[in-house]
Order: structure tokens, then sequence, then C-alpha cells
């Protein structure tokens, strides 16, 4: 049986993603220096996102509240991969990132799927 290949969803995904969504940044602080005053910095990387909203039966008030945004974080042109501890600048205003999931069968990264919030 012969493996299926996931470069063409990935594609339609960045496609998609491309045409609906909008340019924004992934912001990653790094900390250096000693650990009593450390230094941090931040350095912004281009991304292209879908700002959706989630469903009234979804949020909980706890892990997902109504001002969190669910967006969809394409892999085209990414350098680096989304963590928990990076953040996105969604028209000026900065969220952080509560959760990150990637739709990733067979180890392919088709697009993340972020849980931000303000």
């Amino acid at each position: 049986m012969t493996a299926f290949d996931y470069s063409r969803p990935r594609a339609t995904a960045e496609r998609l993603i491309k045409r609906y969504g909008q340019r924004e940044q992934l912001r990653r602080s790094t900390r250096s220096g000693p650990e009593f005053n450390p230094i941090v910095s931040t350095a912004d990387y281009a991304c292209r996102i879908v700002v959706l909203s989630y469903e009234d039966k979804q949020i909980d008030g706890t892990r997902i509240k109504a001002s969190d945004k669910l967006v969809y974080l394409s892999t085209e042109d990414m350098t680096i991969e989304p963590a928990e501890f990076d953040a996105l600048v969604i028209g000026g205003v900065v969220h952080e990132i509560v959760n990150v999931k990637p739709l990733s069968p067979a180890g392919v990264v088709v697009f993340w799927e972020i849980q931000a919030r303000r």
C-alpha cells in the first residue's frame, strides 16, 4: 500500500489561508543574561493567519474564554514553529498563545491551530 502524499493538502491549506487570511506577526521573546536581571529581546516573524471565533458551545469560561480567538496559521514561509510561549500580533494587538496544535497527519504539518488570548 502506498503512503498518502500530504503535500497537496498542505498546498491547499496554504492557498486558502493566503486567499481568506491576513498577514500578521508571530512574536517570540528570548531571555539572556543573568536570571536575576535578564535581557529580554523580541523578534517578529511574518505569517499568514485566518482568525475565527469559537462557537458558543466551545466556550466554557475557563479553558476557552469568550474573547479567545481560534487562529489557523499557514506553514507557508514559516522559519519557526509556533509555541505556547510565543504571541501573535493581530491587527496591532498582542495576543498570547494559549494552545498550539499542529494538524500533522503522518508527521507532515498541514497548518497550526492556535488558541490566542488578549
